[in-house]
């Protein structure tokens, strides 16, 4: 084989590699401004400065048809476009086989609202700290780190979503995926899932909601004056660990699942299966109700 054969193949090789199209763009942002960024697979990387603008960088994939950027001051709205196709499309909307992932990077003021839709896209946010925060995916897994949203919202189906974050008000919602929550958490938690295991780790909450069907929910918090904890599960387990300072009542009972607790008397049925505890922590002003159908429940004070 001639060399100019093997360099024209050589060539051929690489050529994905150069493929993408960068992007750089820099766009007028309101410091209180609203951001919203679709991409449906390939990554989504938000980080914020002190500017009154938003620089999106980063690549398009072989076989988008670009990137739509909209919007004033006030809001924009930042898209990955794909071309019309009628054939081999699939439930999302989009032919991944003839489209290559999208890397969008973007910087925002701290303060702006940040709103990310996503399919496949892996999301990756820092230091976020607007007013509301809400992340949806399919199946990329979301993580944000060193954030104080006012308020936060995340949607998955199978990917994981991995929080680190300060709060007055977070849900999370996951089908198969693990969510895992820590941070400063001060107001109403709610989480759920179907399969997917959750974790919590606060240092004083006021509302916490955990449910799941098939998920363990593992639970680490203190309790703030008056607040509440209600955690059910229909097979998975639920161990929740309190600090020895904790002031409220508790109740916990399951079916057919077994419950463990150095505090209190674990009450089992004369008659059939099932159990029950019900005691009291320091002042009792606060109240905690854990419930499986066939799961375990377990209590341990740190």
């Amino acid at each position: 084989m001639s060399v100019r054969a093997l360099g024209v193949i050589a060539l051929l090789a690489v050529t994905p590699a150069f493929a993408a199209t960068a992007i750089n763009e820099t766009r007028a942002l309101d410091a209180d401004g609203q951001v919203h960024i679709d991409n449906v697979k390939g990554k989504i990387v938000v980080r914020t400065w002190s500017q009154p603008q938003v620089r999106i960088t980063g690549s398009l994939g072989k076989g988008v048809e670009k990137l739509a950027v909209t919007g004033d001051a006030h809001s924009l709205s930042i898209e990955v476009k794909y071309p019309n196709s009628h054939g081999g499309w699939n439930l999302w909307g989009r032919d991944d086989r003839r489209t290559e992932p999208s890397i969008i990077e973007v910087m925002m003021p701290q303060r702006a609202s940040l709103d990310i839709d996503s399919v496949s896209a892996d999301v990756d946010v820092q230091q976020m700290a607007g007013r509301k925060l809400s992340v949806d995916s399919v199946s990329g897994d979301i993580v944000v780190t060193a954030s104080s949203p006012g308020e936060a919202s995340f949607e998955s189906v199978s990917g994981d979503v991995t929080l680190r974050i300060t709060t007055s008000s977070v849900q999370a919602e996951s089908v198969s995926g693990d969510v895992s929550l820590q941070g400063g958490l001060t107001g109403e938690v709610s989480l759920e899932s179907v399969s997917g295991s959750l974790s919590v780790i606060a240092k004083a909450i006021d509302d916490l909601r955990v449910s799941s069907v098939s998920g363990d929910a593992t639970l680490r918090t203190g309790l703030k004056a008056g607040g509440e904890i209600k955690a059910e599960t229909l097979s998975g387990t639920v161990d929740l660990t309190l600090p020895k300072s904790t002031g409220a009542k508790l109740h916990a009972e399951t079916f057919s699942g077994d419950i463990s607790s150095l505090a209190g008397h674990v009450h089992r049925e004369e008659h059939g299966p099932g159990e029950s505890l019900d005691t009291t922590f320091g002042n009792g002003q606060g109240k905690i109700r854990l419930e499986s159908f066939s799961g375990d429940v377990r209590v341990n004070l740190d």
